[in-house]
């Protein structure tokens, strides 16, 4: 039996860069299409052309993209929104589309100051990443392919809380306090287990599935992760990544099929 920490497997196995120019992030944005039109079919694909799924709100987000270390493959991704004084969209994508469902609570985004708040959103992890053994293989590709082991499969279901924890760190190295997700609440309830304590303020609406806005503050967020024995470290490496990586510090290969 492997005893060595999961986070440790995790690092041996995935790297996370931060890509900042549109030609960095082409690998996001084929990873979304794959799971957002393809997989999923939450965009249709004609309104995706070039098999990229990608909006105005990529320009004033910060990106994060892990990639599966041996293949070099597109493994997730995810971005953080803001809404600062010279940004030329001025409200969050959940304020757009979901502000009707809001809670009346204080910590409503349209209640906050602005440059403080910021949202976590187009989360994906491909589905070569989240398939169990004996399920069908992936229209897009045979997870045999990328000659998975046993060893590397049990990480995989901690890609989703580790884009979470990048977004995170993203979010207190940017001084943004106040974040925002649209999300499944079992999603919220599985994090709440990591330590990342969001709380729901909004009732549940059709987007992109069953989702309902949560909010967590950044900072006691973060907090709360680095006392993790288990995520600590990894928060640790994480930020490490974020400080000296960008895209072009990953291995050069096809974002995926």
């Amino acid at each position: 039996m492997n005893d060595e920490p999961i986070t440790d497997s995790f690092n041996r196995y995935f790297s996370l860069t931060e890509p900042r120019t549109p030609e960095e992030r082409e690998a996001a944005y084929r990873l979304r299409y794959e799971v957002y039109c393809r997989e999923f079919q939450f965009e249709r694909e004609e309104d995706c052309p070039g098999q990229r799924e990608a909006d105005a709100y990529d320009d004033q987000s910060w990106h994060c993209l892990l990639r599966h270390i041996p293949s070099a493959f597109a493994a997730g991704s995810v971005r953080v929104v803001h809404v600062d004084a010279d940004d030329p969209i001025p409200d969050l994508p959940m304020e757009r589309n979901c502000r009707d469902s809001f809670f009346d609570v204080p910590q409503r985004p349209d209640r906050l100051d602005r440059g403080s708040i910021c949202e976590v959103s187009r989360l994906a992890v491909h589905g070569l990443f989240r398939r169990r053994a004996g399920e069908q293989v992936s229209p897009i590709g045979d997870p045999a392919a990328l000659d998975l082991t046993p060893e590397q499969t049990r990480v995989f279901p901690i890609l989703a809380v580790s884009l979470f924890v990048a977004a995170t760190v993203v979010c207190v190295r940017e001084n943004k306090r106040h974040a925002f997700a649209m999300m499944e609440p079992a999603l919220a309830r599985i994090l709440r287990r990591t330590g990342l304590e969001f709380t729901q303020i909004g009732s549940k609406v059709d987007y992109h599935g069953e989702r309902a806005a949560f909010y967590i503050d950044s900072g006691e967020a973060h907090a709360s992760l680095m006392r993790s024995e288990s995520l600590g470290p990894l928060c640790t490496r994480l930020a490490s990544s974020l400080d000296g990586g960008t895209e072009s510090s990953a291995p050069a290969a096809s974002p995926g099929p």
